[in-house]
């Protein structure tokens, strides 16, 4: 084996990802804010129904938020198994966050 062989170091493979970044320069501002914004909300929808099981008003009225809005986010928090809905009320569902003992099979 020669010298410049077993001095040499191999280039260290890049990930996809990493080669994209360096493309568009980072991730886009507009998709950071977005993704941000969701988490806020998301959040707030958490808060309130940690007080128990509420319809989509209610949330709406807790969180000062539209009720197409708020039912959006229970619908996509419904899909990923964060919420749960519940018995009928006032001709709306209750949503209520999936407890701990829900979540293990």
């Amino acid at each position: 084996m020669s010298t410049e062989q077993a001095g040499a170091k191999k280039p260290r493979e890049r990930k996809p990802i990493q080669v994209l970044r360096e493309r568009r320069g980072g991730v886009p501002k507009e998709l950071v804010e977005r993704s941000r914004a969701q988490a806020k909300t998301r959040k707030k929808i958490i808060e309130v129904l940690k007080d128990g099981p509420r319809t989509v008003p209610e949330v709406a009225k807790a969180t000062a938020m539209p009720s197409h809005e708020v039912l959006w986010k229970l619908m996509g928090m419904k899909k990923y198994g964060l919420v749960v809905e519940g018995e009928e009320r006032d001709g709306y569902y209750q949503y209520a966050l999936k407890s701990e003992s829900e979540s293990k099979p």
